[in-house]
């Protein structure tokens, strides 16, 4: 089980860089909304990203609802990275 969860740690981390990189780095959609929400959504992906990274580098033994959860984010933002790349980077 913790080595389920150290992979989806892993996962987190590198999904939430990249889909921060495709939504934030060459699209101008962001820009329609205010300041304080860009912000906010920056510092919050950032947070669950420093988080998944702390997870993984200190390699607790997690209980069975967190590995769950944390597989759970690797899955959806694994997917919101390849759908940005794919519909709004790569086009």
């Amino acid at each position: 089980m913790i080595l389920l969860n150290l992979i989806a740690n892993l996962l987190i981390t590198i999904a939430v860089a990249m889909f921060m990189i495709f939504v934030f780095g060459k699209s101008n959609m962001m820009d329609r909304v205010s300041t304080l929400e860009r912000l906010s959504i920056k510092v919050g992906l950032a947070l669950v990203s420093a988080g998944s990274l702390f997870n993984f580098l200190t390699c607790s033994l997690p209980q069975n609802s967190e590995v769950i959860m944390n597989v759970g984010l690797a899955v959806v933002f694994g997917w919101g990275a390849i759908f940005h790349f794919k519909y709004f980077v790569k086009e």
